[in-house]
């Protein structure tokens, strides 16, 4: 997960939004604020207040395992994924096997 905090931005502010509070407590990030932010769906916000009653936010970006394949450098080639299911497969059924004759 990167964490990305608005509040350490000390340059002046880039985009400006409103948005009403509902009678639940909840807000609507206005589209500008999420684009600005590379905000979606299942991301995490802290909301801090300071003694001077400012908020700030930070975000969690989370990401979808498709999103990381290839973040990691290898040496080994790519194995597509019905080849390691297959192998894990007959890994389970050999074991499974194993265990019947020792009972």
């Amino acid at each position: 997960m990167e964490k990305m905090n608005v509040s350490d931005q000390s340059s002046p502010i880039v985009v400006k939004a409103t948005s009403k509070l509902s009678s639940r407590g909840q807000v609507v990030i206005p589209v500008e604020i999420r684009k600005t932010l590379g905000l979606t769906e299942g991301d995490d916000l802290t909301f801090m207040v300071n003694q001077d009653g400012e908020i700030k936010v930070e975000v969690t970006k989370k990401y979808r395992l498709s999103q990381l394949i290839g973040i990691l450098k290898t040496n080994q080639p790519f194995r597509p994924v019905e080849e390691i299911r297959n192998e894990a497969y007959r890994t389970m059924g050999a074991k499974e096997l194993k265990d019947e004759e020792e009972n």
